[in-house]
């Protein structure tokens, strides 16, 4: 039989455990990409057990990491409780939830089938999550060897190179023109580092900012569509993203037109198909064929139009995009891997032959010093 210590000590032990059980991970204050995944994953699985929608809104408002996301979600459950419609009260939030999310979860709140429809959106986000997941991982790899070139390549010159220029003055001889190259390119980074440093943080901050404006996502838009190997990768990042958007909106019952709308929000930040679509949409309206307008604007594949056709003659539209969708994601997914894997071989042979390029202006007076005067 259990004392009074014993009892105590089981007190004392259960309130330590109520302190540090992980029942959840440490909140952050952003909103990640997880942390929307992660709500519509909960709202879907609480409305399809037939949870109220208000009360599926609180207990997912207390179930996320993101402090942001909490208040969303509140906001949200206290924007419903006073009347207001789910995809109206998610509209306030363009930055949180998407365009085509909005009139996907518009269209749930219209036909009385939120679960459903929030079923296939939720199926959705995690389709791209996962895109997006496998696209950073397969760049994570070459980025780090590209950090760790740059890095070895300002220590060799910022610690090695002046190490062995002070050695080679003692000998007072003219040394080679490429020890002398790397010597003063040596010399100009430790005069000269911070200066670069800000340089390259103020150009890099700048362009930032310039990018986030309309002509620069236009500017890069066209130029990065336009580079080889990276121009067809997105090409085909493009094809798959306007395939699984459209068969999203088409299957939660959008009309095509409402749908084309949508998907310009979609590519927001690449203008040259956002203002396609936007001729595409005016065209569509007037009467063209989606295939026909889509064909006109010389922007997407001849199998994306092909394929629009035949679920133009069909009436399969989003059945025809929903496998056409799959080709593009494994065929961008290929294309990012042949990109990195080309990344790869040329970055460490930059870095080996500018490794060779100093130890050879370093070796090449040791050697002549070796062999004295001439």
């Amino acid at each position: 039989m259990a004392g009074p210590s014993t009892t105590l000590l089981d007190s004392r032990a259960g309130t330590w455990i109520q302190r540090h059980i992980r029942t959840s991970a440490k909140q952050h204050p952003r909103v990640k990409a997880e942390d929307k995944l992660l709500f519509f994953q909960q709202l879907t699985t609480l409305l399809t057990a037939g949870t109220p929608l208000l009360e599926a809104l609180r207990i997912a408002a207390t179930q996320s990491q993101s402090r942001k996301m909490q208040m969303v979600i509140r906001t949200l459950a206290d924007r419903v409780a006073g009347g207001t419609s789910l995809h109206e009260a998610a509209g306030d939030f363009p930055r949180i939830f998407d365009r085509q999310w909005v009139e996907v979860i518009k269209t749930g709140d219209i036909s009385g089938q939120l679960a459903t429809v929030l079923t296939s959106l939720t199926k959705y986000i995690l389709s791209v999550h996962q895109m997006r997941a496998k696209l950073i991982s397969a760049m994570i790899y070459p980025c780090i060897l590209l950090v760790v070139a740059v890095a070895a390549m300002v220590v060799m010159l910022w610690k090695v190179v002046p190490t062995f220029a002070d050695f080679f003055k003692e000998f007072d001889s003219k040394l080679p023109d490429i020890t002398q190259s790397v010597i003063d390119l040596s010399a100009f980074l430790q005069d000269n580092g911070l200066l670069l440093l800000g340089g390259v943080v103020a150009l890099v901050t700048a362009l930032r900012y310039y990018l986030r404006t309309e002509t620069g996502r236009r500017v890069f838009s066209q130029l990065a569509l336009a580079t080889p190997v990276v121009g067809e990768c997105m090409v085909q990042v493009c094809m798959e993203r306007f395939a699984t958007n459209m068969v999203l909106l088409l299957r939660s019952g959008l009309p095509l037109l409402e749908a084309i709308a949508s998907l310009k929000g979609v590519f927001q930040n690449n203008t040259v198909y956002r203002d396609a679509l936007w001729r595409i949409e005016q065209r569509v309206a007037g009467g063209v064929g989606l295939a026909t307008a889509m064909g006109e604007s010389g922007l997407f594949t001849p199998m994306m139009v092909n394929m629009v056709r035949v679920g133009e003659e069909s009436g399969e539209m989003a059945n025809v995009l929903d496998e056409v969708s799959v080709y593009y994601r494994q065929r961008a997914q290929s294309l990012v891997e042949r990109l990195t894997g080309t990344i790869e071989p040329v970055v460490i042979l930059v870095m080996g032959a500018a490794v060779a390029v100093i130890l050879m202006s370093i070796y090449l007076p040791m050697f002549q010093i070796a062999s004295g005067p001439r």
